[in-house]
């Protein structure tokens, strides 16, 4: 039996865990969560009688094979500093898909990414790593999500959409077909993109456009 290590203290660390008992909700797993890892303070709810260890005092000691890590830090770009981080320290990583998620046909999700409860990926969808797809998000055919991507609520992305790494997608916003948004690319919240962005940017609104700089 592995140790699950759910890395964060936040909303996204909450979310992650909520995926991982629904898992051990339907039959026994080849891991079990042991607790949390706090990177600034202790976890915002009740870690409900699991484990809550400092990052910094858990990464002193060497992996071990029975230790497994998620990376459940809503940031994608701090997502990706501390997946390195364990990474570079010989962690291992978990990917944790909800029962009620969806994966279609010719499609792959990488390793440590999440799918929460009633995720889709139709068919011919790629994920990268460390994506967090958070409820009711969906993925139409031949989709693309970049390493480290974070989907919100109720996402929508058409068929041929492809997202650069970092990506991070308010809740409720979607994304018209053949649709490129390059890496760092943050869309707000029902925002309705339908044009190809380069990326480094927030797009905001219907049609979504560059939120202004100032």
């Amino acid at each position: 039996m592995q140790d699950l290590w759910i890395v964060g203290g936040s909303g996204a660390a909450l979310e992650v865990w909520a995926v991982a008992r629904a898992l051990e909700a339907t039959g026994p797993q080849a891991w079990k969560v042991r607790g949390f890892l706090v990177l600034d303070g202790p976890p915002e709810f009740d870690p409900e009688g699991l484990e809550v260890q400092d990052e910094s005092a858990f990464l002193a000691a060497p992996p071990t094979p029975s230790t497994l890590i998620v990376v459940a830090l809503g940031e994608p770009s701090l997502r990706e500093k501390v997946a390195r981080l364990y990474a570079s320290k010989g962690f291992r990583f978990a990917t944790l898909v909800h029962p009620s998620a969806i994966i279609g046909p010719a499609s792959s999700v990488g390793g440590g990414s999440v799918l929460m409860a009633l995720s889709v990926l139709e068919t011919h969808v790629k994920v990268g790593e460390h994506a967090l797809l958070n409820v009711g998000s969906s993925i139409a055919h031949n989709g693309s999500l970049g390493d480290f991507c974070s989907l919100g609520p109720g996402v929508r992305l058409a068929g041929w959409v492809t997202l650069g790494s970092r990506c991070d997608l308010g809740v409720g916003s979607c994304v018209r077909p053949r649709v490129t948004l390059g890496p760092d690319t943050r869309v707000g919240a029902g925002a309705a993109v339908v044009a190809d962005h380069p990326g480094a940017a927030t797009l905001i609104g219907i049609p979504a456009v560059p939120r202004p700089t100032s």
